[in-house]
């Protein structure tokens, strides 16, 4: 089963899907960049983000860690943004 990390933006709750794994890369207090790789495609997720810092990379990594010791069947995993930093939105573009 696939799993997904659950992130609350402002337009309310998006799903990312973890795929083979995923890198989170902070570029600026406004900007985050994941990127994951699934059935050979890589996907980047662009964040639009509020006051973001490294804690929110400490997050997301703590929650690809919550999914990968968690059963199969607890697909969904949530985000837990640090307090003051948000998500406004979550834009895809696919690589091949």
């Amino acid at each position: 089963m696939n799993k997904y990390l659950q992130i609350t933006t402002g337009t309310g709750i998006e799903l990312v899907p973890i795929g083979a794994g995923i890198y989170a890369e902070r570029t600026s207090a406004t900007a985050m960049r994941l990127y994951s790789t699934s059935m050979g495609t890589l996907h980047h997720y662009g964040l639009v983000t509020v006051g973001s810092t490294f804690a929110m990379v400490t997050a997301i990594n703590a929650a690809l860690t919550r999914a990968a010791q968690t059963s199969w069947s607890n697909a969904i995993v949530p985000v837990e943004l640090p307090v003051g930093e948000t998500v406004t939105s979550i834009t895809v573009s696919v690589f091949t």
